[in-house]
């Protein structure tokens, strides 16, 4: 399990490291957004360079999701740490599961205010006069609510496994 647990949290570190830096080379390097964005996105980003302003506001959006998800895996990081320190069940693991399951549930609504967000801001304000609404809800977005509450729900397992445990050792 330690050996398991060492190797899920390398594992962290390079996920994190990738989206920080996807995060912000998406909004620094280059002209051409249209290459980093999903396909329904890079249909809105506007022709040429983007300017200062909207570079400024997309990244600042970009860090909504970026948050949650660093959130997430610092949350998974955390439970590999007492994994590996030989707990199973504890107040303490039980607190990273539910942040963990917390981070993921984050994750869904920011993914689902991304879209939008990013979409008014490539488009506003427009040459033409018009700003393009964007609804960004996937079932990505949902399975995240979904797992989420599903690793909410085995923190609290963990929690009253620690509290059986507890009276157990009390008991003996």
């Amino acid at each position: 399990m330690t050996a398991l647990s060492r190797r899920l949290q390398q594992f962290i570190w390079l996920v994190g490291s990738v989206m920080a830096a996807a995060a912000i080379l998406r909004w620094v390097v280059g002209d051409d957004l249209r290459a980093w964005l999903p396909p329904t996105l890079a249909a809105d980003v506007p022709r040429g360079a983007l300017g200062l302003g909207r570079r400024v506001a997309g990244f600042c959006i970009e860090l909504i999701p970026l948050s949650a998800a660093l959130y997430s895996l610092l949350a998974l990081h955390r439970i590999c740490d007492i994994h590996r320190a030989g707990q199973i069940v504890g107040a303490r693991l039980s607190t990273m599961y539910r942040a963990f399951g917390r981070g993921l549930m984050l994750l869904g609504v920011a993914n689902a205010l991304y879209t939008p967000l990013i979409a008014f801001a490539l488009t506003f304000p427009s040459i033409d006069g018009g700003v393009t609404i964007a609804v960004g809800l996937s079932t990505a977005d949902l399975y995240l609510l979904v797992a989420g509450a599903a690793v909410m729900m085995l923190g609290l397992v963990v929690e009253e496994a620690h509290r059986i445990e507890t009276e157990n050792a009390q008991i003996i």
